[in-house]
């Protein structure tokens, strides 16, 4: 199974400067009892379950104004607290900027991760997925980037294999099909455009069931505009990687199942060859399994796209 379970090395709750907490505690109208620090994603900041000592529980997330990644979390921020209400998503309870530091303070949801490989987990996943796309399109939010804009320039890499060269590990198969893979992968943007808020990150660990059934997701933190089936086909590779076959499930989901298959097989294309490029890349300090996370995304969604395209 592809997770990002215990892959970062969190800022923690005792680090964030006591000013900040402090801070976070008045906002909140009440000092923090407990607190439970979340392991997975691939972002260092703190990320943490609070509970107050009136009983309230929050999830907070914080960072320095000067780190790269805070303009990432000051996305998140802005998305989660313009979602319609309709959205299955957190609601965010207060945005503080102070001394130095960003945070967000959603509401907590109650849950856990959902396990794809079980039926009434996965249809449950599919269900909130149909929603986000029904209340979704078009997008609510005003202005925002298209996915052209925003993962255009990153989903190059079969191309840049070809021009310059690939890795020398690459697979017997990647190798075989380069030249067709990446004229394959400079089509994938223009069956993507489209006018759906998209969430573009959907994994299992970006998800939470919570006990009466239902999903929502969480980490808003790279929306942007284009077609319904692009959250679905992103999260496909999830699936695989738990024995599934994801096609049958995007023959019969709504925001798939009208999809040109020529569009997911080059969409699936570009991932592979991102996950392949970024894979090999040297591991961030405060991330040290995202590599290896990337490699098996690689390897399971090239199996998966292997068996679409068919070719030798």
């Amino acid at each position: 199974m592809v997770t990002s379970e215990g892959t970062v090395h969190r800022i923690e709750w005792n680090e964030v400067p006591e000013l900040v907490r402090s801070e976070i505690e008045r906002h909140l109208g009440a000092k923090v009892r407990t607190v439970n620090s979340q392991r997975g994603g691939f972002s260092h900041g703190m990320a943490a379950r609070l509970v107050l000592d009136d009983g309230v529980r929050v999830f907070a997330k914080a960072i320095c104004d000067d780190d790269a990644l805070a303009p990432m979390y000051r996305a998140e921020a802005d998305t989660a607290a313009r979602l319609p209400q309709q959205v299955p998503a957190p609601s965010v309870r207060c945005v503080i900027e102070t001394a130095g530091w960003f945070v967000t303070v959603f509401e907590d949801v109650e849950g856990r991760h959902p396990l794809l490989d079980r039926p009434n987990e996965l249809a449950a996943v599919l269900a909130m997925i149909e929603q986000l796309a029904e209340v979704l399109t078009p997008s609510p939010l005003a202005g925002g980037s298209t996915i052209a804009e925003d993962y255009g320039p990153k989903l190059t890499c079969w191309r840049q294999f070809a021009e310059h060269s690939p890795p020398a590990d690459l697979d017997d198969w990647s190798l075989r099909n380069l030249d067709r893979l990446a004229a394959l992968e400079s089509t994938w943007f223009e069956p993507a455009a489209g006018e759906t808020l998209l969430h573009t990150d959907l994994r299992p660990d970006n998800m939470l069931l919570r006990p009466d059934g239902t999903v929502v997701a969480v980490d808003w933190a790279w929306p942007c505009r284009g077609a319904a089936w692009i959250d679905l086909v992103s999260l496909a590779p999830s699936m695989a990687a738990g024995g599934l076959d994801p096609d049958p499930i995007l023959a019969a989901h709504p925001v798939t199942r009208g999809t040109n298959p020529a569009a997911i097989d080059a969409f699936v294309c570009a991932l592979v060859g991102y996950w392949e490029h970024n894979s090999r890349r040297p591991a961030p300090p405060k991330s040290p399994k995202l590599r290896s996370y990337q490699a098996c995304s690689a390897l399971v969604s090239r199996k998966w796209l292997r068996r679409r395209l068919a070719w030798p």
